[in-house]
């Protein structure tokens, strides 16, 4: 029980707060965005959508994962456990395919990068188009993983054989029954294959671009060509977060070859990479200038409000020992001081 009070807070928290600034993100996009990237806002859009439908679905499912030698059993503690099972292993289904669709997209954000340094922007119509057809292997894995999903009843009966000490009654509990079937191998490989040759262009699209920003830039101007190397920065650094896939990968392998079981560990599989859609919202907030400072002038006019009428009445200062100036309490014009000497 205190596991799965913990489990449920930690991804309410982070659920909340990728919800919060992926909507942020998302109107800043819309209405923030400046002429250099009124086309790019697109892509920017397509990452804000995706995240925040994945922190709202990590939150909404809470999952836990089981190896059960050639199954796999999932646990779920959110609030689609008064759903039943088909609709939270679903959900499930559609985090992974959030997953996949934000790499997807980082690769189609490093093209479009590379490409208006050559090419100049395409139209909207056209990137939206691109989005499309980059989201569609992403839609496939959702539409065969979702039917994937084994007989609730099957999955719990290998969980008691496994783990008898577990309490399992008070859980919603799914998965998959045969790992080698021909939906759960598709859905397996389409999870994993894509990811070498992804990062692999992710790289070479970057060494591009690095080296157009470093040469043929003459015909930029300066604000266009610093916005170009925000977005690079932005980009490369949320390159970076899937890393952290690696780490529940890991704690799976342990468990799966039995080097190591426990229930804290099956958490973490999937709660190691769960900050991901948080964190890519505060690299795009912090390292694309115009939002940043948007929210910056948001933050000043909370916390430093405007003065209210009765402030601007006129005041007379005495300066000590000297003379006397009249100031207007909005306005300081002039403040002499004479010379001592």
């Amino acid at each position: 029980m205190v596991l799965e009070v913990i489990v449920l807070s930690y991804y309410t928290i982070l659920g909340t707060l990728g919800i919060v600034l992926n909507a942020t993100l998302l109107y800043l996009s819309i209405f923030r965005s400046p002429s250099q990237i009124k086309t790019y806002r697109i892509l920017i859009i397509n990452f804000a959508l995706t995240d925040m439908f994945s922190s709202f679905l990590m939150m909404f499912i809470a999952p836990r994962v089981i190896p059960l030698d050639l199954a796999m059993a999932h646990i779920f503690y959110g609030l689609c456990h008064y759903a039943g099972p088909f609709l939270c292993y679903a959900s499930y289904s559609s985090l992974l395919h959030l997953f996949m669709h934000s790499m997807w997209s980082l690769l189609l954000s490093f093209a479009y990068r590379n490409y208006i340094l050559s090419n100049g922007p395409p139209s909207s119509f056209k990137l939206f188009m691109c989005a499309v057809l980059f989201y569609i292997p992403s839609f496939i894995q959702f539409i065969v993983f979702t039917f994937t999903a084994g007989d609730p009843h099957t999955i719990l009966n290998m969980l008691r054989v496994k783990f008898p000490d577990y309490e399992l009654d008070i859980t919603t509990i799914t998965g998959i029954t045969d790992v080698l079937s021909p939906a759960a191998t598709f859905s397996i490989l389409n999870i994993t294959l894509p990811v070498f040759p992804i990062y692999t262009a992710i790289l070479i699209f970057r060494r591009k671009i690095l080296k157009k920003l470093g040469k043929n830039t003459e015909h930029l101007r300066t604000e266009t060509r610093n916005i170009h190397k925000q977005l690079l920065k932005a980009l490369t650094l949320q390159a970076c977060l899937p890393i952290l896939f690696t780490g529940g990968v890991f704690l799976f392998f342990l468990q799966a070859i039995r080097l190591i079981t426990h229930p804290i560990l099956e958490c973490l599989i999937c709660a190691i990479p769960a900050p991901i859609p948080l964190l890519s919202s505060i690299i795009s907030l912090y390292h694309i200038r115009p939002y940043r400072q948007a929210l910056l002038r948001l933050f000043t006019r909370i916390t430093m409000p405007i003065p209210t009428k009765e402030h601007h009445s006129s005041a007379v200062v005495l300066a000590p020992k000297h003379k006397i100036s009249v100031l207007s309490a909005s306005r300081l014009h002039r403040l002499s001081i004479p010379n001592n000497s």
